[in-house]
């Protein structure tokens, strides 16, 4: 199971869990992770997910109506291939697709050794300013034992104002780790409930059956269009967002895929192209059949239009 988490801004430390293979992220209502910080557009970017010959998961970016960054910092509108664990920005705000159990960088760590770089320089520019001025060839030399007084005091003031500087930074507060504050679901009752819930909300309850198994596991099936097959997917996420459980959600739901209500014996193609149906009915392109318009016939693929475009192989 993989995340989308956020490093920065307003929401650092929320959790986007990636289930389906598309997901927007901006500051509308219904973007799957929703984002208020300035400069975060409704509809920012677009997170998609897919599959490799060997099975292995691509995650790629593309830019909508919002800018992108790559883990470099320059601006990009699209990523093709995004590793997991490399950062990314959404306007101002850093992201990243990372495992589930990937653990949180340490940010105290983190915090030390920027203000190890950051106090650096105090240190180097501190060092002139304790060693005497250079004398001109005609004046007078100092003797051995005062050049080495002044080289140790050089040291001692160094080694004092490098101590004082690190028990500076390791005093400093870290920033409080981000909390889940998602409310639980701990029985199969409880998540029964409220995904019948969320079903009916989205008008999904007619069409997708919810089934317990073990005890620990509950099963979605039915037979859904592809718009409410993304209804769906967007209900999973939003589910993830609010509640934790550690119950297992099942989407076995497939494509509804369209049939046509005859069946052809029969293809001609050329100038006169047609098609025969199993009840000897001859229709060439143009005419209708069963509320169905024949529109084209080419080499490979038979085209109707009417409700819905069905294309069918040959």
């Amino acid at each position: 199971m993989f995340e989308l988490r956020v490093l920065t801004g307003l929401h650092r430390g929320a959790v986007l869990p990636l289930s389906g293979s598309s997901w927007l992220v901006g500051a509308a209502d219904d973007a799957d992770l929703v984002l208020y910080d300035p400069g975060i557009r409704p509809y920012h970017c677009q997170l998609k997910m897919s599959r490799s010959d060997t099975a292995d998961r691509i995650w790629t970016l593309c830019a909508l109506e919002g800018p992108l960054c790559n883990a470099e910092g320059h601006a990009v509108a699209e990523v093709d291939a995004l590793p997991p664990g490399a950062p990314f920005a959404v306007g101002q705000i850093w992201l990243c697709v990372v495992a589930a159990d990937t653990p949180w960088p340490d940010e105290d760590a983190s915090a030390l050794s920027t203000d190890a770089e950051t106090e650096d320089a105090p240190v180097e520019s501190a060092v002139p300013e304790t060693l005497p001025a250079p004398r001109s060839p005609s004046s007078t030399h100092l003797p051995l034992w005062a050049k080495g007084c002044y080289l140790l005091l050089s040291l001692l003031l160094l080694v004092m104002i490098g101590s004082w500087q690190l028990q500076e930074s390791v005093a400093m507060p870290s920033a409080p780790s981000p909390q889940d504050t998602r409310l639980t679901l701990g029985s199969l009752s409880q998540l029964d409930s409220v995904l019948r819930t969320m079903l009916r909300e989205r008008e999904l309850g007619e069409v997708v059956k919810l089934a317990a198994n073990n005890h620990d596991r509950i099963t979605l099936t039915g037979q859904l269009t592809p718009d409410a097959q993304k209804k769906l997917e967007r209900m999973l996420v939003q589910l993830h967002q609010r509640y934790r459980t550690a119950l297992t959600i099942d989407n076995r739901t497939q494509l509804k895929t369209e049939q046509l209500p005859f069946q052809i014996v029969q293809v001609t193609g050329g100038s006169r192209a047609n098609v025969v149906t199993a009840d000897g009915r001859r229709f060439f392109v143009g005419d209708e059949i069963d509320s169905l318009r024949l529109v084209s016939i080419d080499e490979h693929q038979i085209e109707f239009s009417g409700k819905q475009q069905i294309k069918v192989n040959w």
